[in-house]
């Protein structure tokens, strides 16, 4: 039965979410609801309608968690931006030199977690079952990862200001 649901609750998502990727983790993480709460489901009441339900919810919590995890430069980044953008010859490299710097930075489990989520594309709902975990504590430690990635790229980028003006 939950197969056959399938293409709808993707459509169903995929309507809400307008992105085919996130519409797919959303899929899954209602999957997975589903198949965990699926002693609660009460036979003789809509099947279909209970697991709507569910995906509703797994949206609201995937929408609040996203809006909780959006990193947020400060203006001084967005002028610096503004100002490479102009040279992009050099902003292109400098971004790319900040970037695998700050990542250098990272400590081995922070490295290993952004490798999987954004290399290898893999699911939260996996790297989670594969690190014993809940979904919410991975994408509480990818939030502080680009947190700290964030920081460390404004931080390179002010230091390094003069000197990327000088070229």
């Amino acid at each position: 039965m939950l197969e056959a649901m399938q293409p709808r609750l993707y459509g169903f998502i995929l309507k809400r979410l307008a992105d085919r990727d996130q519409a797919l983790e959303v899929l899954q993480r209602t999957n997975l609801v589903i198949c965990q709460k699926a002693a609660d489901y009460r036979p003789g009441t809509s099947f279909e309608a209970w697991t709507f339900t569910i995906a509703r919810f797994q949206l609201m919590a995937w929408r609040k968690n996203r809006s909780r995890n959006r990193l947020v430069f400060s203006d001084t980044v967005y002028e610096q931006i503004d100002r490479k953008s102009e040279q992009p010859e050099v902003a292109d490299d400098a971004w790319v030199d900040v970037l695998k710097d700050c990542v250098k930075q990272l400590n081995v489990d922070e490295s290993k977690l952004l490798e999987q989520r954004y290399k290898e594309d893999l699911p939260l709902a996996i790297i989670a079952s594969t690190m014993n975990m809940s979904i919410d504590a991975i994408g509480m430690r990818l939030s502080r990862i680009r947190k700290k990635l964030g920081q460390c790229i404004q931080q390179k980028l002010q230091n390094n200001t003069t000197h990327y003006d000088q070229k």
